[in-house]
């Protein structure tokens, strides 16, 4: 059933399944979604398959042309007497190391590849390997229902990592040469990955870059126009050229950014803290133009265990995107448990979406 607002006290839910709401397949309701081409619900991005519309494929592969003796977690001795680390420690392709306690995250760069730019000549991109696309069209993913997205590549993230965060930002005041030179090297490699993609009937790309604190972003809205979003741009434009709809995730309060990110080519916002804005403020402000891929807010509001405050926002939140014309994927957050929240608390906001979720 679909029910007003009101108390949910002892209310009892009868679920629906996504195929009970309307006809039309996830792919065409996220298109329409994103499109902004009145969609007959919200979307939908659950980790219960009843209510997901999204699916993943691998957007790449690469041909290692050396062997990675590092790149699982361990005590390798040589990266400890690197790094003088006394956790778990592992090597990505470029040759940053990560560094990790207690085996229970995906660890954070203690020592980057770039250590003087100077050594910038020897940061390799990876080889493509270019019989991706080959195998992705056997798949016929123009047969699925869902909406097929990839995994995009990251710009600052990867500058964050190659230099360590402290140099990465002290690097967009002394050395904006250099960060310039190596955010064309990262949009130019994924230029390259996107030619694989054409014809593979690939919906979304879902890149990522984490460029706030909680009340502002790392850096100022100059230095990004200058030094960032050129490279962005290059990436979202050989995307949708492809055909392929621009996912950005990115964590923290990131206001001051969000209109260079839809002239650079944003068609979704991955937020994981809407509230942060707050969601009446993308809404109201963005909502017509892009669409916002979020949960309830995960600081602000799941945490909390407080049903009718998650309801009620959940409620609200629906109400909010409805008004401008349902720009709202709904999703879960990936990793409950690494929030302190409790799949039970997760599940109170999705039933009051999925049975509400008609615009």
């Amino acid at each position: 059933m679909i029910f007003d607002k009101g108390s949910t006290e002892n209310m009892v839910f009868t679920v629906i399944n996504k195929t009970e709401l309307t006809n039309m397949t996830s792919k065409e309701i996220i298109k329409r979604i994103i499109e902004h081409n009145n969609p007959p619900r919200i979307g939908f991005n659950f980790m219960d398959c009843d209510y997901n519309d999204l699916v993943y494929t691998s957007g790449r592969t690469y041909m290692d042309e050396k062997p990675n003796a590092y790149n699982k977690w361990g005590y390798h001795k040589e990266l400890l007497d690197v790094t003088g680390f006394s956790g778990e420690v592992r090597t990505d392709r470029y040759g940053n190391i990560y560094g990790r306690f207690n085996g229970k995250t995906k660890g954070e760069c203690i020592r980057g590849a770039i250590q003087d730019w100077s050594d910038f000549e020897k940061y390799s991109m990876p080889k493509i390997d270019k019989t991706h696309g080959e195998q992705l069209k056997i798949m016929n993913l123009s047969d699925s229902e869902e909406f097929v997205m990839v995994s995009g590549c990251s710009v600052f993230s990867a500058l964050r990592d190659a230099r360590l965060m402290s140099n990465a930002l002290a690097d967009t005041i002394l050395e904006k040469e250099m960060v310039i030179a190596f955010c064309n090297t990262i949009a130019e490699h994924e230029i390259e990955v996107v030619k694989q993609l054409y014809g593979c009937s690939i919906d979304g790309v879902m890149m990522g870059d984490d460029w706030g604190t909680q009340d502002r972003t790392f850096i100022s809205p100059e230095s990004f126009r200058e030094l960032f979003k050129p490279a962005y741009k290059k990436i979202f434009d050989a995307y949708h050229d492809a055909g392929i709809k621009c996912f950005l995730h990115s964590c923290g309060y990131n206001y001051a950014f969000i209109e260079d990110f839809i002239d650079a080519g944003v068609d979704v916002f991955q937020f994981d803290q809407p509230d942060a804005y707050p969601s009446e403020v993308l809404a109201k402000e963005f909502g017509e133009r892009v669409v916002f891929h979020s949960p309830v807010d995960i600081q602000k509001v799941l945490p909390t265990g407080n049903r009718e405050l998650i309801e009620k926002r959940s409620y609200e939140m629906l109400d909010i995107f409805k008004r401008c014309g349902g720009s709202w994927i709904a999703k879960d957050y990936p990793s409950y448990w690494d929030i302190g929240v409790e799949p039970e608390w997760a599940k109170w906001a999705q039933d009051i979406i999925v049975n509400n979720a008609k615009i």
